[in-house]
């Protein structure tokens, strides 16, 4: 499939019969590191910690065992980190989230420890975005010592700065209001710090379609005899606990859950996994603020140990599919959607005769081909046991691949709504997406939102709805298909970029260094021929704020060395023109 990279960054209106292929569909990776680190792994965060497109992978470990961290080499390949306190720091580590807390643009990463035998203090590590990070150690929200077993980046009060929540084993859960400088309030009143749980996996969405992030709990009953919690958020900082339906009424030893709209009608459902050979659970949002269970579906009546859990569209058919994790030495489970949320599993493949261990999963195009790979990890006392690297083959369906970076401090744009409208098989069809702060038991897929598109050879309109304190809407029509957009909130810099072009030489643009600078950093691009060429940078506004070249230049390497010490701390995006191509990157200005 030819592959290009598409950048939007103006945001005007203007602008802007399912086929089983599985057995073919993913390839088990078995060579290097990130598939031979046997462990006691716990959690799996796909997350871009250096912002160069391609999504790295932390992994979380328990029994004092240093949790694990790749970079993506940009060719298939990862590169294992050894140095810094984020690899060194052995703990209980279940998982945590990953989301921009202090607003410098970088992904950072908060570390739950603890589970139900090992209470324990927390990790935070601040991004430096060079694929280095700095630990903080103060405040309650990583000096607090509790049987933490999992916790989700929010921004539950559309303050513009990314809050965390924790589930707790053995005490009420945390909720931890972020200042959008990597410091929280931790909340000692209301419904969600002070209702007694057993509590595993918090995720978030807004199921109601209001505007406003809502939180479900899942809650094992080993010793408590708890059904699961749903908070609906009421817009003033105030829930209103949720104590009807099956969905707040099923009591089992639930260890996960995770959000996604299986039927494409434009809410939210949601499934949960439970443990001990009891079935999982499957609620169909209504659409009214009531959820119906499902007890006739396939991944409603396939009981065992689950664990993780994610949606994705891993054939770019246009819905979403289910991959579930178990443990115990039971076969994992992926089961194909067939556009109205009914579902068919998939009995072949290595993805799904792999038994094991397993505990948390996600999704990520992590070789950007354009479809999902899938990465799960293994382990449980006393099991060593490698983790598993699904490369999805991909097939002829068409993608669109969406970054969404907003200009609050939760630049990761997490609770952020994406709308994908097409002509899928002669029929109109609209997809939904939340960027969420956490998926299925301790996992995170990319933050980036995927769709397949079948046979649509254009999207009709992309709309996005930002999670901001004041409705903000952008919608897009005739977008291209099978492209990477990279869409910044209220920006009017437009970014395209031919991959054929670029990987075959025509120019190149790096990183700068240092990133983050104060005031002084180097741009470096090469030209593989001479030609007209423009080199500016650009406030996050949009506005250009300096010409550092608009020329005609020969082949060769160039670096300008700039000096920003008369601009204000903030994101700034420089951008390299030349012929009808366009490559943008970001930088960070910090004082």
């Amino acid at each position: 499939m030819k592959k290009i990279f598409l950048m939007f960054f103006i945001l005007s209106p203007l602008f802007f019969f399912q086929t089983n292929i599985y057995s073919q569909q993913f390839t088990k990776i078995t060579s290097e590191d990130i598939v031979n680190d046997g462990a006691y792994s716990e959690g799996t965060y796909w997350v871009d910690i250096n912002s160069d497109g391609y999504p790295d992978l932390f992994v979380a470990n328990i029994v004092n065992q240093n949790n694990l961290l790749y970079v993506n080499n940009k060719d298939g390949t990862f590169t294992k980190i050894t140095t810094g306190n984020i690899v060194n720091d052995g703990g209980f580590s279940y998982g945590g989230c990953f989301g921009d807390f202090n607003g410098d643009g970088f992904d950072d990463i908060y570390v739950i420890n603890g589970g139900a035998n090992s209470p324990s203090q927390k990790f935070y590590y601040q991004n430096n975005g060079n694929s280095t990070f700095v630990k903080i150690t103060t405040g309650l929200f990583v000096t607090d010592v509790s049987g933490a077993w999992g916790s989700s980046a929010v921004d539950y009060d559309k303050d513009g700065n990314l809050d965390i929540f924790v589930a707790n084993f053995n005490t009420t859960n945390n909720l931890y209001k972020g200042k959008g400088n990597s410091t929280f309030t931790k909340i000692l009143t209301g419904i969600l710090v002070t209702d007694p749980g057993s509590s595993i996996t918090p995720v978030w969405c807004d199921y109601n379609n209001d505007g406003n992030t809502d939180l479900f709990v899942a809650n094992s009953n080993f010793s408590s005899g708890l059904a699961n919690f749903l908070y609906r958020n009421d817009g003033n900082g105030n829930f209103t606990k949720i104590t009807s339906g099956e969905i707040v009424t099923d009591i089992a030893n639930s260890t996960g859950a995770t959000w996604g709209d299986i039927d494409n009608d434009g809410d939210f459902d949601l499934f949960v996994t439970n443990y001990f050979n009891v079935n999982n659970y499957l609620y169909i949002n209504n659409g009214n603020s009531t959820f119906t269970k499902n007890t006739s579906s396939v991944v409603a009546n396939d009981g065992g140990s689950s664990t993780g859990s994610t949606f994705g569209d891993v054939d770019n058919d246009g819905d979403l599919d289910l991959f579930v994790a178990n443990d115990n030495n039971e076969n994992n489970c992926l089961y194909l959607n067939d556009g109205t949320g009914v579902f068919t599993k998939v009995t072949t493949g290595s993805v799904v005769n792999n038994g094991g261990r397993s505990n948390g999963s996600g999704f990520a195009d992590y070789d950007l081909d354009g479809d999902l790979d899938l990465f799960v990890t293994n382990g449980n006392q006393p099991v060593v046991q490698n983790n598993f690297l699904y490369n999805n083959n991909g097939n002829q369906n068409k993608f669109v691949n969406i970054k969404c970076f907003s200009i609050s401090n939760n630049t990761s744009s997490i609770g952020t709504r994406v709308k994908v409208v097409t002509m899928i098989n002669g029929n109109r069809k609209t997809q939904t997406r939340e960027i969420f702060g956490q998926t299925g038991y301790n996992a995170q897929n990319e933050l980036s939102v995927h769709f397949g598109l079948s046979d649509a050879t254009v999207i009709d309109s992309v709309i996005i709805d930002w999670h901001a304190s004041s409705p903000q809407r952008q919608v897009f029509t005739n977008v291209e298909v099978n492209k990477f957009y990279t869409v910044i909130q209220g920006n009017s810099i437009t970014s395209i970029t031919n991959e054929n072009e670029f990987t075959t030489g025509k120019f190149s643009l790096r990183q700068n260094y240092p990133n983050p600078f104060n005031p002084e950093t180097n741009i470096s691009f090469s030209l593989s021929r001479k030609g007209k060429t423009s080199l500016k940078v650009f406030d996050i506004t949009g506005k250009e704020v300096m010409k550092l070249s608009d020329e005609e230049l020969n082949e060769g390497y160039y670096t300008y060395k700039i000096n920003m010490r008369n601009f204000p701390s903030g994101i700034y995006f420089y951008r390299l023109e030349t012929g009808n191509s366009f490559i943008s990157k970001k930088m960070i200005l910090i004082k």
